[in-house]
Formats: structure tokens, C-alpha cells, sequence
């Protein structure tokens, strides 16, 4: 169960790194705590300067921007920083999403009387979280069951639970998602997602897949192509004769998710959980950098069936051009991975990351 919180009795600090992979989910965090509490929690939230991600946290939470140098004086700063904040706020509880940011609010959090918790997205847990998981956490909250391995099998400070999506994130009606998006109805709907991590390399390999293909007429494609290659995927789009919507970040990607027909990605945290959260068959080209933390991520969908693995060695044009013609032609397949999608999120855990925090 979870304790009900009287107004003023409880502070939240929240920390994320300055990537959409750590902010989102401290967002959607957020949003489940304003809405399972009546009345909700204070909350804080603290991140560094990132690509506009920021401005995702509602108005009517407290902010903190900061800016840090990855460099021993830079995290000596934010030492000192996260410090003078948290003697400032007093918040009763830190939260850490991940991100070299949150290293200094866990242990400074920890001496001053705050209860320490950290969320790890990933099957894999990054060096900071390993760190602080065996250092200076009283709670340990994991998306994935395969983490407990890197944390200690019967370590009892592990919670299992649902990665936090943002409220918006639901599925609408296809229809009405074709209307706002401004696509056809009827025609085969992909949806590419290269993300912020390394994005340029699947970027151009989907780009000349779509180029090579004699077929490309019966497709339509919604591509988000970070904010790095914007022009150079618009580009590569030009004179192709292929029906496309190209954004560098769509922050209504419920639309995108709702009309799409198969989703080629990169296998960050988020995207596997919003990929099973709306059933959907999909390739995953796993970032092959960052510790191998996406491959891990892609592994747990592909093993059971809901996801094709493609490894970024093996991503050629003319491998992804025959794999786009595969999906398009065979309604069985991708009907039978969307169920195995589906029901995974269906099986992931019962316990929300709010509730897992208050417990």
C-alpha cells in the first residue's frame, strides 16, 4: 500500500541528469504524484540545462537549472551546491533518475538526514547508480526484474516497478491521430525514432533504406530525427515521392504511437516501455556505445518475441530496405508481436515508482 501524505509533511526532491532518458521519466514521476495524492507531496525538482527538456516540468513545480563541467572541480561544485540546496529545502525524501547530477544530491542528501532513493531505467545499471546503490541508497527502484541481478539477488532495498510514462502518453484513436498528424489513413505507417544517443547512424541507414526501395509509395513515415540531423533527414526525404512527417522531438508522440504500424528505434528505456505500453512490433538498432546499456534494454523484448535485435554492425541499408518489406507484407507477424508487446507491459510490475518512493 501507500501511505496518503498530509499537505506540508513530506518534501520531494527530484534529480535528473540533463537527458531525455532521465528527465522524462522524473517528469512522468511527478505527475503520478500530483495525481495519487490528495493533498500531494511539495515537490523539487532539480536538473541540469538540456535541450529544452526542462521546460517539460509543470510550472507549478519548484525548479533548479544548474550547470556542471564532467570534471572533478565540476562535481566538487555541485557538491557544494547540491548541498547548500538541500539545507535550503529540507526535503524529507531525494529521488535520483540518473546522470552524473545526481551523484552529489544522494550522498549530500544522505548527510543531511534526507531518506535516499535512486531510479535505474535500464536493465543495466549505469556506474553512478551501481555506486550509489551500494554506497548511499536506502531504496533501489528498478523497471526491469533482469537489474536485480547487478544489484544483489535477495538485496532488500530493491523495488521493482513500473516505468513512470507521462499522462499523456495514451493511446487515441487512430482516426483522429491520422487527422492531427496530417497523414493518410490505410497507407503502411512507420514511425523512426533515432533519439538523442547516436542518432545520425540510424538516421542515414533508414533514410537510404527508404531510397533503395522500389516500394516506398505504399509507406508513410513519421520520423523523429533529433534536433542534430533535422536537415539532413528533411533532406534526405526530398524527391523520394514518400508521403513523411519529420521532427527533430515530437512531444505528442501519443499520436505517433497510436498510428503507427511498426516502430524502427533506438533502444533506450523509455521507447522499449513506450513501445510495449502501446503494443507495437518493432525493430530495435541498440545504441552500441554508453556500456551496452541499450542492447540489454532491446534483449528483454527480442527474446520473447515482441522485437526484432539488430546490432548496429550488422545495419546496412539494404538489410533494413528488406526488413521494411517484410513488416509491411506480413499483417501476421506483426499482429503476433504487438500481443507479445502488449503483454509484457501487461506482466512488468505492479507497484508504480510513486507509490514504490512512499511505501
Amino acid at each position: 500500500g501507500c501511505a496518503v501524505i498530509r499537505e506540508g509533511s513530506t518534501k520531494i526532491m527530484v534529480v535528473a541528469g540533463g537527458s531525455g532518458g532521465h528527465i522524462l521519466p522524473a517528469v512522468a514521476f511527478c505527475e503520478t504524484l500530483a495525481d495519487m495524492n490528495r493533498p500531494a507531496p511539495a515537490v523539487v525538482f532539480v536538473t541540469s540545462r538540456s535541450k529544452g527538456l526542462e521546460d517539460l516540468v509543470s510550472s507549478s513545480v519548484k525548479t533548479y537549472v544548474l550547470s556542471g563541467r564532467r570534471s572533478v572541480g565540476g562535481l566538487c561544485r555541485l557538491f557544494f551546491q547540491a548541498a547548500g540546496l538541500l539545507i535550503k529545502e529540507r526535503p524529507a525524501i531525494v529521488v535520483g533518475f540518473g546522470g552524473y547530477l545526481t551523484v552529489p544530491f544522494v550522498f549530500a542528501g544522505r548527510f543531511t538526514g534526507a531518506k535516499v532513493m535512486i531510479h535505474e531505467q535500464n536493465v543495466l545499471p549505469g556506474r553512478a547508480n551501481r555506486i550509489l546503490g551500494a554506497l548511499a541508497a536506502h531504496r533501489i527502484i528498478i523497471s526491469f526484474d533482469r537489474s536485480r541481478a547487478y544489484f544483489g539477488r535477495k538485496n532488500r532495498k530493491v523495488f521493482l516497478a513500473r516505468y513512470p510514462l507521462r499522462r499523456a502518453l495514451q493511446p487515441v484513436a487512430r482516426h483522429e491521430a491520422f487527422a492531427q498528424l496530417g497523414l493518410e489513413e490505410g497507407l503502411f505507417t512507420i514511425l523512426v525514432i533515432g533519439g538523442s544517443q547516436g542518432a545520425h547512424r540510424l538516421n542515414q541507414a533508414f533514410t537510404d533504406a527508404v531510397r533503395l526501395n522500389k516500394d516506398r509509395g505504399r509507406w508513410q513515415i513519421i520520423h523523429c530525427s533529433g534536433s542534430a540531423d533535422l536537415d539532413f533527414v528533411r533532406r534526405a526525404y526530398e524527391g523520394l515521392g514518400v508521403r513523411c512527417k519529420v521532427f527533430a522531438f515530437l512531444d505528442q508522440m501519443h499520436y505517433a504511437y497510436s498510428v503507427a504500424d511498426l516502430v524502427v528505434a533506438r533502444a533506450g528505456a523509455g521507447c522499449v516501455h513506450e513501445v510495449m505500453r502501446f503494443g507495437l512490433p518493432s525493430v530495435l538498432v541498440p545504441y552500441p556505445h554508453a556500456g551496452q546499456h541499450q542492447l540489454e534494454n532491446a534483449r528483454v523484448l527480442a527474446e520473447k518475441g515482441a522485437a526484432l535485435l539488430l546490432e548496429e554492425k550488422r545495419l546496412t541499408p539494404e538489410l533494413l530496405s528488406g526488413l521494411l518489406d517484410l513488416f509491411s507484407e506480413d499483417a501476421f507477424r506483426r499482429k503476433t508481436m504487438a500481443a507479445i508487446a502488449r503483454s509484457l507491459e501487461g506482466a512488468s510490475a505492479a507497484m508504480s515508482v510513486a507509490e514504490a518512493v512512499l511505501a
